[in-house]
């Protein structure tokens, strides 16, 4: 049960750093989408950047969490079935939370 709230708290998390920055960066900005490093960055517009991280973290979420309390889990040891969908959520929060904080110092340097 903890694992599912934990999840829920860090996929609320990740749709009000969207509607953050929704308010925050100006309309032609556009959001990083990162796939395991800077090299491999695709920036697509403001509000597909903003639909697509809560969605991926809503997806993955979903997912593992699906997995972990599925038959597919059974013989898994428990802290893995708790751990899994919260640890991969956070994880896409700390990345959504980095690309929207780069994008928002950047676009603040650029008006100074």
């Amino acid at each position: 049960m903890a694992s599912l709230v934990v999840t829920g708290v860090f996929a609320l998390a990740m749709i009000v750093a969207a509607a953050r920055a929704a308010v925050v960066l100006p309309a032609g900005a556009r959001i990083p989408l990162h796939f395991g490093s800077l090299e491999r960055c695709l920036e697509v517009p403001k509000r597909a950047g903003l639909i697509i991280w809560p969605a991926a973290g809503l997806a993955v979420a979903g997912v593992l969490g699906g997995i972990a309390a599925s038959s597919l889990a059974a013989g898994w040891v428990p802290g893995v079935r708790y751990v899994l969908a919260p640890a991969a959520t956070g994880v896409l929060l700390a990345f959504e939370v980095g690309a929207l904080v780069a994008r928002e110092r950047e676009t603040s340097a650029r008006s100074e």
